[in-house]
């Protein structure tokens, strides 16, 4: 059986391309945190600073859109390319806080150009070529794009090993640069007409207010995108801003995030397909109950890992069980929503898991200076628990026959 279909890789080659290399030479989140406190940022200060990206990207995403629109969606990926890559070179030339916080909102910015263009440029270039390529390219650029994190981090041990930290900003710019320049040969299809902006705006208008009534009136996709604002308030709680100082207290050098980085990857590559082996068709939600329950039942044992050894081990578990059911949700939430709502209500769902990471990123910048590492990730760990009963109470019989 072949791995690619015929002309796959004469149409599709530079987005495979990109998503092998370029993401090998992106390790910066795994030092992001080490670089900040290396520089005397405040657990305050990252969390602010990280909160601004995702809040400037959920900002702009509608009129960063319209480019697309008007200009293609190529032209809009490789703009945000170029402005993202032209922030992380700035990164490594300033270390003003001020000036930090303006480059991750211009990020945030930058990032809205390409967030959506990019999958929906493939998509009809595939769907104009030959629909079925479409299923089976998104697992192969996924399988492409692990592997690749799986090599970054150690890449980024190596180069942070032997040179400055800074030079992960060097090696972020370069991975958008590489992008920006395999990509000027992708082909694009796509009709550019200029559509009327009132028009627009009405329709933008009438689908999100009947996305939103479904979602409320709805009880499984309402519950399920409570559970989903909770569990991302508790996961970015304990993500890298939390664990990397706590890992850092138990004596990590500052290139061992590199091995860490790859381990992650490795784990979040391989977790739901060993999962998988246990999923039944039609019993997601006892899936997604049993994996965030123990995620956060073995987080809850951070209190008693006092080496780096007992640290790691009960990050690595709670990582697997979490990521675990990650496949389960998606199966899950996509079974109760309509086909003319399907692209809305991810959207609408993205915002609210958006905005869920916005309070959460200070938050868990204010929890560490107050009561260290150890603690926040502790607490985060008890947040997770009302996500899991509220999973666990879902009743997804007798739902009301919504009209769309």
């Amino acid at each position: 059986m072949k791995f690619f279909q015929k002309n796959e890789l004469k149409l599709l080659w530079p987005f495979y391309l990109d998503s092998l290399i370029s993401p090998m030479l992106f390790f910066m989140p795994a030092f992001i945190i080490v670089y900040f406190s290396g520089i005397g940022l405040t657990g305050t200060q990252m969390g602010f600073l990280l909160a601004i990206y995702p809040l400037s990207s959920l900002l702009f995403e509608i009129p960063t859109g319209a480019i697309a629109d008007l200009y293609g969606r190529k032209f809009s990926v490789l703009l945000g390319y170029i402005l993202e890559g032209i922030v992380m070179l700035s990164l490594f030339f300033w270390k003003d806080y001020y000036l930090m916080l303006f480059s991750f909102a211009f990020l945030g910015l930058a990032g809205s150009f390409s967030s959506g263009s990019k999958e929906a440029w493939i998509a009809d270039l595939i769907k104009k070529e030959d629909k079925k390529m479409l299923h089976g390219f998104f697992s192969k650029t996924q399988a492409l794009s692990s592997f690749a994190f799986v090599v970054s981090g150690i890449i980024g041990a190596f180069l942070v090993k032997n040179y400055d930290i800074s030079i992960i900003w060097i090696m972020a710019f370069l991975s958008f640069v590489i992008s920006l320049f395999v990509l000027l040969f992708a082909k694009e299809y796509a009709i550019i007409k200029k559509p009327s902006l009132k028009n627009s705006v009405r329709n933008l208008s009438f689908q999100a207010k009947k996305s939103l009534s479904y979602s409320y009136r709805h009880q499984v996709i309402f519950y399920f995108l409570l559970a989903g604002f909770i569990a991302v308030i508790s996961g970015t709680i304990q993500s890298g801003i939390s664990w990397i100082p706590l890992l850092t207290e138990f004596g990590m050098k500052e290139y061992q995030f590199g091995y860490m980085w790859s381990a992650m990857s490795l784990v979040i590559m391989l977790s739901p397909i060993l999962a998988a082996k246990f999923l039944k068709k039609q019993k997601e939600k006892n899936f997604i109950v049993l994996g965030t329950a123990l995620g956060a039942l073995i987080t809850l044992f951070i209190l008693f890992a006092y080496n780096l050894f007992l640290a790691l081990f009960v990050m690595f578990l709670g990582l697997f069980f979490y990521y675990s059911s990650k496949p389960a949700e998606r199966v899950y939430f996509h079974r109760f929503i309509p086909s003319k709502l399907r692209a809305t209500i991810g959207s609408i769902e993205s915002m609210f898991l958006s905005i869920a990471a916005i309070i959460a990123l200070p938050l868990a910048g204010f929890l560490l200076d107050k009561i260290g590492a150890k603690y926040t990730i502790f607490i985060s760990a008890i947040l997770m628990i009302p996500s899991a009963i509220i999973f666990y109470k879902i009743k997804e019989e007798k739902q009301p026959k919504e009209k769309v």
